[in-house]
C-alpha cells in the first residue's frame, strides 16, 4: 500500500488519468476515493485483470468516475487524459510503452513510471530524448526499495551520469528516505565487487557505480 499512496502523491490534483497496466485498478480507485482526482481511466492489456478491475470498481461504487478500458498501452486511451501512471512492470516493458505512444507524451503534463528494476536505465531513456524529470520518490515497502519518477516532454539538458545513476537530490519529495537508498545502493554494490567473479567490465561498471554513489553520499553530508 505504501507502494500506492507514493503513486497517489505524484498524480496532480485534479488530472484526468490513465493507469496503464492498471492489474486490479488500486491506484484509480484509491486516487478517486479521496479525491485527488475526478476521472480516471483503468487500462490494461489482458481482460483477466480488467474484470477484476471493474469488481473492485463496482464495489467502491466508483464506475461513474473510473472507466475500465481494455488497450494495449495507450492504444485505446481517451484523449482527455492529462496525466498517465506506468507501474509495477520491467524497465524494458515500460520503456516500449512509452516508445509506441512518444507522440502522446507531448499532451501529457506529468507521465508518472515506476519499474521494479533496471532505474537507471530509465532516466537514461528520459535524459537521451531530453525531457525533464520534475519529482522522484524513493520508498521502501517489504524490504525492497522503489523509485517513483514524474516527467514531462519539456526540453532540458541532458543529465550527468551522477543523476542518471543516482538520481536528483533537488528533485526529490523526500531527501530521507533517498539518502537511505544511496547507502543501501552502495552497501550492493561493494557486495557485487566483493563477489565479481573475475567479470572485469561487471567489476569496472560497479566501481563507477559505487564511486559515484559514494561522492554523492559524502555531498550530502556538508
Amino acid at each position: 500500500m505504501k507502494r500506492m499512496e507514493g503513486l497517489k502523491r505524484m498524480i496532480p490534483k485534479n488530472a484526468v488519468l490513465a493507469d496503464i497496466g492498471t492489474d486490479h485498478a488500486y491506484l484509480p480507485i484509491l486516487a478517486v476515493s479521496d479525491h485527488t482526482i475526478e476521472k480516471a481511466y483503468a487500462c490494461d492489456v489482458a481482460p483477466g485483470p480488467l474484470s477484476q478491475a471493474m469488481e473492485n470498481i463496482e464495489k467502491a461504487g466508483l464506475q461513474d468516475r473510473i472507466s475500465v478500458i481494455l488497450s494495449d498501452g495507450f492504444e485505446n486511451v481517451p484523449m482527455d487524459v492529462s496525466a498517465a501512471v506506468i507501474a509495477g512492470m520491467g524497465y524494458y516493458t515500460a520503456a516500449e510503452i512509452l516508445e509506441r505512444a512518444e507522440k502522446r507524451l507531448g499532451l501529457l503534463t506529468d507521465i508518472i513510471v515506476q519499474v521494479n528494476q533496471d532505474v537507471p536505465l530509465l532516466r537514461r531513456w528520459i535524459s537521451d530524448r531530453k525531457y525533464r524529470i520534475k519529482k522522484e520518490l524513493s520508498l521502501k515497502e517489504r524490504g525492497k526499495y522503489y523509485t517513483i519518477i514524474d516527467f514531462d516532454t519539456r526540453t532540458c539538458d541532458s543529465y550527468p551520469e551522477e543523476v542518471i545513476l543516482c538520481g536528483d537530490p533537488d528533485v526529490h519529495l523526500d531527501l530521507s528516505a533517498w539518502k537511505e537508498e544511496v547507502r543501501f545502493r552502495i552497501e550492493k554494490t561493494e557486495e557485487i565487487i566483493s563477489k565479481r567473479g573475475g567479470d572485469e567490465a561487471l567489476e569496472k561498471e560497479c566501481r563507477l557505480r559505487r564511486d559515484a554513489l559514494q561522492s554523492l553520499a559524502e555531498s550530502l553530508k556538508q
